[in-house]
């Protein structure tokens, strides 16, 4: 890295930063899923995927800068532009793919999590919205320009305006995240548990916040790229709040799984769950009782200090009257009957 080119240096620091700390939050998720709990589902390897992709993606903003991202394009050899133009036509592709992945993982998460009827078909709707966004959106950078070369050469071409274009991919982008925070708050508002402890649920399921903050302000910078003349020099703070967003929601989507990796190693944190955490009939409630009837709900219990049980993506600390509601069966399977009279526990 020169020292003369500042712009870039940032976004490559930033964005080897972000994509860090979003691996190690990923690797405790899978260390708690796979190993703590023996317990993980498809959008475990969904999120996965957008990890991998998010490196992608920094290995491109690490081309751009080597290729001159940062400088004046009148600054650069052609060859280099081209090759630096060509690494940032690569990176759009695992943007695309990696905030769709991580997306994906949490909608197919609260799938699992809420299994009312009129939550499945709402939580399906804005699922089959998110796929077909994201593949729209690959589709859409892989041919923004024909020939696609054309985006890095140059040459004469039909492109597609990339103000109308990247513009439409954010507006649905910061609607869908919204969308994604604003589904589970209902049937989380109507569970029957203590302000502080609905509240903190609340703020659990509303990380993503955060990210969607995140994709208003990148709209100043993918201003200014969209209507470029000077890829390389305007592109730098695009890249860089691009993998601010992309590393963030993969952070937020793994940070809720976490609770049973801070129960097993934080005794501070196993200590204060004993004391404050519900049973697992005041946990679990159901939200819709006319349209579904008992709901069957895996159920892991762990042989570890902290006595965790898991029941789906909530780990609360058992109590014995929790214990026995478990099956002694093989499929580890235990039945919670709706409580529909149970009184507010004080």
């Amino acid at each position: 890295m020169t020292s003369s080119n500042v712009r870039g240096g940032q976004a490559l620091d930033i964005s080897i930063a972000l994509s860090t700390l979003a691996a190690v939050v990923l690797a405790l998720r899978v260390y708690a899923r796979f190993f703590l709990l023996k317990h993980h589902a498809v959008e475990e390897y969904v999120i996965i995927t957008a990890m991998v992709c998010s490196i992608g993606f920094t290995a491109c903003i690490g081309l751009q800068v080597r290729w001159g991202m940062g400088r004046h394009i009148s600054e650069i050899v052609q060859d280099d532009a081209q090759r630096s133009l060509k690494a940032f036509y690569v990176s759009l592709l695992t943007y695309n793919i990696s905030l769709g992945c991580t997306k994906t993982s949490i909608v197919i998460q609260y799938l699992r999590i809420f299994p009312t009827r009129k939550f499945q078909i709402v939580g399906k709707c804005t699922l089959a919205i998110v796929v077909l966004y994201t593949l729209f959106t690959i589709f859409a950078s892989i041919f923004i320009c024909l020939p696609p070369r054309a985006f890095w050469t140059g040459e004469p071409a039909k492109c597609v305006n990339r103000f109308a274009m990247w513009f439409t991919h954010a507006a649905i982008n910061i609607v869908t995240d919204f969308a994604i925070i604003i589904l589970p708050m209902p049937i989380i508002g109507s569970l029957n548990l203590r302000r502080r402890q609905k509240q903190a649920l609340i703020g659990i399921f509303a990380l993503g916040g955060f990210v969607c903050l995140v994709s208003i302000l990148r709209l100043k910078s993918l201003i200014a790229v969209s209507k470029s003349s000077d890829l390389t020099y305007d592109n730098a703070p695009a890249a860089m709040w691009s993998s601010v967003e992309v590393n963030t929601g993969i952070i937020s989507a793994c940070l809720p799984t976490l609770r049973p990796f801070a129960a097993r190693y934080i005794s501070s944190f196993a200590s204060r769950s004993d004391q404050s955490q519900p049973t697992l009939g005041q946990w679990i409630r159901q939200h819709d009782h006319q349209s579904q009837k008992d709901i069957d709900l895996p159920i892991r219990s762990s042989q570890q200090k902290s006595n965790i049980t898991v029941v789906h993506d909530f780990v609360v600390t058992s109590s014995k009257s929790d214990l026995n509601e478990i099956d002694d069966n093989k499929s580890d399977e235990a039945r919670i009957l709706p409580h529909r009279n149970e009184p507010r526990p004080s």
